[in-house]
């Protein structure tokens, strides 16, 4: 028993660090030396690629799901509810983006960072939806996974660079993912 218990913290704690050359990984999930200051924002990365469609209506849209990632990648509840509320209010009304508006409802009743994470899921795969109807006109983005979000279940989110910063986890596994896609 004590051998299975083991060998359960140990898949557990080497989970994210796979060194099995098939696995793709994010550069971000080097290990780095240097601490991040507490007031640092964590969303920040060195390789931001900002994107614009042929509709410049879905390009704010875009830009406002950027803003609500960025706040539950720093897990602030404060910013997390004003994004959310602004991503929402762009949605509503608007007819070619009745999916993501769907989506984004339940933003309206969260009151935690843990519950708008789980909602961000289902708004991040109604964007990927979104986006392939919707033509890039320049920069790319990034499909990130992480395959410890929700209880080992995994989660998808759109990033606007290579660099992984988890929305799911914040500082808890900030670096926690791969790049599964780039889209132009």
């Amino acid at each position: 028993m004590k051998k299975y218990i083991y060998l359960l913290a140990m898949i557990t704690l080497f989970s994210c660090k796979n060194n099995d050359p098939e696995v793709k990984t994010a550069p971000s999930q080097e290990v780095s030396s240097q601490a991040v200051p507490v007031t640092s924002d964590l969303n920040e990365t060195s390789t931001k690629v900002d994107v614009t469609f042929e509709n410049e209506k879905f390009t704010k849209i875009y830009n406002a799901y950027l803003d609500v990632k960025a706040s539950l990648v720093n897990t602030d509840k404060e910013a997390s509810a004003t994004t959310t509320r602004a991503f929402f209010m762009l949605l509503k009304g608007n007819e070619a983006y009745t999916a993501i508006h769907t989506a984004t409802i339940p933003f309206t009743e969260a009151t935690t960072v843990k519950e708008r994470r789980a909602i961000f899921e289902k708004v991040s795969k109604a964007m990927e939806i979104q986006i392939a109807k919707e033509k890039i006109t320049s920069g790319a983005i990034y499909k990130q996974y992480c395959p410890m979000a929700f209880n080992g279940k995994g989660a998808y989110w759109l990033s606007n660079s290579n660099e992984v910063r988890n929305p799911y986890f914040g500082d808890q596994m900030l670096k926690c993912g791969v790049v599964e896609e780039e889209i132009k």
